[in-house]
């Protein structure tokens, strides 16, 4: 049966240095599939660090819909900008940060209602 998600029913998750609205996952109208769109400020002086994180059993697809930012990986960094996908695999740990001087915006897909973060 098809579920319609309102622009008002995500829910903000408390993760570190960004915010991260849980549009679709377990419990959210999806048991297979987890939506987050995320926003990261730009950088200053005060900013947070966050430390690396990864996803221990599935893929993150990233795509940028606003603003520039750099994901540091295992295997490099990748300087993104809007249009831009990162396919990131699992166990691979990352990290984004905002590199311009807007609010940069990611819309952040997982094959997965439950998404598990480690490391962060």
């Amino acid at each position: 049966m098809a579920c319609k998600i309102g622009a008002g029913d995500s829910v903000q998750l408390a993760l570190p240095g960004r915010i991260s609205h849980q549009i679709a996952g377990a419990g959210a109208g999806a048991e297979n599939v987890c939506v987050r769109l995320v926003e990261i400020a730009p950088e200053t002086e005060n900013s947070e660090r966050r430390n690396p994180h990864y996803h221990p059993d599935v893929e993150e697809c990233i795509y940028v819909l606003e603003g520039e930012g750099c994901t540091h990986a295992d295997t490099g960094d990748y300087q993104m900008s809007a249009g831009d996908t990162l396919i990131m695999p699992p166990y691979e740990k990352h990290m984004t940060r905002n590199t311009g001087n807007l609010t940069l915006k990611l819309l952040c897909f997982f094959p997965t209602g439950r998404v598990t973060i480690l490391g962060e």
